[in-house]
């Protein structure tokens, strides 16, 4: 079922106000890309015989960065707390549904590789993920991730640079703390992986048309720094 339009029109402005301080590539309409890319997704896995509760869908998708770890200040609510508290005020009976899908949808949370079975099985978190990672590449990717390079004072580009392929979940952490690395390393070390770590049929489709972009993107880039062209 949609979502009650009063109910969303409050979540959106709760989302708004979250993001208010997030740079450009965590705003508003970041979200309300990978909202629009979750209820897609949603309608396809749907029109394949999988049944999908598409009003949680959509209101984790909403909430997916609220307290990301990459802007989260010590003494602040969490982002579970925040949701729980706007979701138990509304006596949502599915809240504790929609938090475990917010902590558990980032790229940070897959690299740490910790299992359980609920994760492993929730169409719902596997959707809300997949629609965040295709908003991650192909063009608006490419946007997003020179925004935020921006916005931390990293280096677009530093031939001297060597990406760390592989990248493990303890590597990914010290770079993030020490706000090393340039954009283009970026890609290397974590967009360019992200095309095989969708899960829904509907977005691996998606996804190759994306990443192509970026590949090529990046070759744009090193010819134009080599003078080759």
């Amino acid at each position: 079922m949609p979502l009650d339009l009063t109910f969303r029109k409050e979540a959106e402005e709760l989302v708004k106000e979250q993001m208010a301080s997030y740079d450009p590539s965590h705003d508003w309409l970041h979200v309300d890309r990978v909202r629009r890319q979750a209820l897609k997704i949603a309608r396809e896995e749907s029109s394949q015989g999988k049944t999908i509760d598409v009003e949680l869908v959509e209101l984790a998708a909403l909430f997916h960065d609220i307290g990301d770890a990459k802007f989260h200040k010590e003494g602040q609510p969490t982002g579970r707390e925040i949701v729980m508290a706007f979701l138990s005020k509304h006596s949502y009976q599915k809240a504790e549904d929609v938090a475990k899908i917010v902590e558990n949808v980032s790229f940070r949370k897959e690299l740490a590789g910790v299992k359980n079975e609920w994760a492993e099985n929730s169409i719902e978190l596997h959707i809300v993920q997949d629609a965040d990672k295709l908003d991650a590449i192909g063009a608006f990717g490419i946007m997003r991730c020179a925004a935020y390079s921006g916005y931390k004072n990293r280096p677009l580009y530093d031939p001297e640079e060597k990406a760390q392929l592989n990248m493990t979940y303890e590597q990914y952490q010290a770079q993030t703390k020490a706000n090393a690395g340039c954009a283009i390393s970026h890609f290397h070390e974590k967009l360019f992986r992200l095309k095989d770590m969708m899960k829904t049929p509907s977005a691996i489709k998606m996804a190759q048309k994306r990443h192509d972009r970026m590949v090529l993107f990046v070759q744009q880039i090193e010819e134009e720094f080599s003078m080759d062209e």
